[in-house]
């Protein structure tokens, strides 16, 4: 009980002795902080438009020229078009390696079901073909690629050229 008396009357005390400096505190009218350190009034009460950062005629533009800027933007959708091509091509062996599948699948149905030679030889024929055209996809899938990395590489070539 004693304890909690004394808690009580500490309380009090720090109350009584914080109270009287609060209204002296708050008159100031400086509100100065750890980020503004009073730069912001400064440039208010000697604002001058020839001083302005912002009316500078060349606020908010790149350093680039009319003309490398059309040269980028052309370099984007050159990005755009070999991507949109890499993925069609990536399509194309999806679609091819599902072909592949479905006619080794029909081989082993045609072999567990006794079918004649010619049926077989017909299907090892078609998984022949699929693997080629597989071949053929995975190489244009590459050269795509290659042109998609050597148009970034441009790009940021260019970008760096300012």
């Amino acid at each position: 009980m004693t304890s909690k008396k004394f808690m009580f009357l500490g309380g009090l005390l720090a109350g009584a002795l914080i109270f009287p400096g609060a209204p002296a505190s708050a008159d100031s009218n400086e509100v100065h902080n750890r980020w503004n350190h009073g730069y912001r009034e400064k440039w208010q009460d000697d604002h001058d438009r020839r001083d302005d950062y912002f009316s500078k005629r060349d606020f908010g533009r790149d350093k680039r020229s009319r003309f490398h800027k059309s040269k980028l933007r052309k370099h984007f959708s050159d990005i755009k078009a070999a991507r949109k091509e890499v993925h069609q091509d990536r399509k194309e062996v999806r679609s091819d390696y599902q072909e592949l599948r479905k006619d080794r699948a029909e081989l082993r149905r045609d072999i567990r079901n006794g079918a004649s030679q010619k049926e077989i030889f017909q299907d090892r024929q078609e998984i022949r073909s699929d693997l080629k055209e597989i071949a053929k996809d995975k190489r244009e899938l590459q050269q795509d690629q290659g042109k998609l990395q050597t148009t970034r590489r441009e790009l940021k070539e260019d970008w760096r050229k300012k």
